[in-house]
């Protein structure tokens, strides 16, 4: 079902890797739109040429409710729908569905800032007197995905081992794209609880940089990989089409 096939001189480039360019763009220009709103000051003290990306916050894109934040969402969104709709195909594709509620999770996630309120209201700091404020609830926000993804988690082995072989390959990969993501937004955590000074002044914007990149990114390749499997599944092969 997701064997790539060979396309044939003359054949039009497939959608996916169209939506692929178009949104690679949206997010350099989010990126380079992030950069311009933290470095404005620095770049245009006298707010002559850039004062629309230095004014609010919607071009922070580390921020809830900034527009890289929403546009990392949207991808996240639609690439669980796809998901969802390649695993109502056939029922030997649960754990495609599987994926699909996760990222959907995901994204209620960060839309309802459920683990910034559980971690701030966990009080870790009165716990651990060492932790800042900051440090605290991006602990307590560890741990709330500690345990929800550990449910989420379950779901998935289950249904990954009811699944048909070019379904876990399809699983395989998925996993196999979050773990940088999963990686860099640990040891995030581990510095703002760790070091919290190594996130003020230059470093800080460079890491936060580093996350930021790394999270739209990832949104991306999950949305063009569920797309790239989207229309490969659409398509008859054609040695096994109709003969006539």
């Amino acid at each position: 079902m997701y064997a790539p096939r060979t396309r044939t001189a003359g054949t039009t480039t497939g959608w996916w890797a169209v939506l692929g360019v178009l949104v690679l763009a949206l997010d350099g220009f989010l990126l380079v739109a992030h950069a311009l709103h933290h470095l404005g000051e620095a770049l245009d003290p006298e707010a002559q040429w850039m004062p629309w990306f230095r004014a609010g916050s919607l071009w922070s894109a580390g921020q809830e409710g900034s527009l890289g934040e929403l546009f990392g969402h949207l991808q996240l969104g639609l690439a669980a729908v796809l998901l969802l709709v390649l695993a109502a195909r056939s029922h030997g594709h649960r754990v495609l569905a599987a994926w699909g509620v996760a990222f959907l999770a995901m994204v209620a996630d960060d839309f309802l800032e459920l683990h910034e309120r559980v971690g701030r209201s966990l009080g870790l700091d009165r716990v651990l007197p060492g932790l800042t404020a900051m440090g605290a609830q991006e602990l307590g926000g560890l741990l709330f995905w500690g345990l929800f993804g550990s449910l989420l988690g379950l779901g998935l082995v289950l249904s990954h081992r009811r699944s048909l072989r070019a379904a876990r390959s399809v699983s395989w990969t998925l996993l196999a794209v979050l773990v940088p993501l999963g990686l860099v937004a640990a040891g995030y955590v581990c510095l703002s609880v760790l070091r919290p000074d190594l996130l003020d002044g230059v470093l800080g914007a460079t890491l936060a940089l580093v996350r930021i990149t790394t999270k739209l990114l990832t949104m991306t390749v999950l949305l063009v990989y569920t797309a790239y499997l989207a229309e490969e599944s659409a398509e008859p092969d054609p040695v096994d089409g109709p003969t006539g």
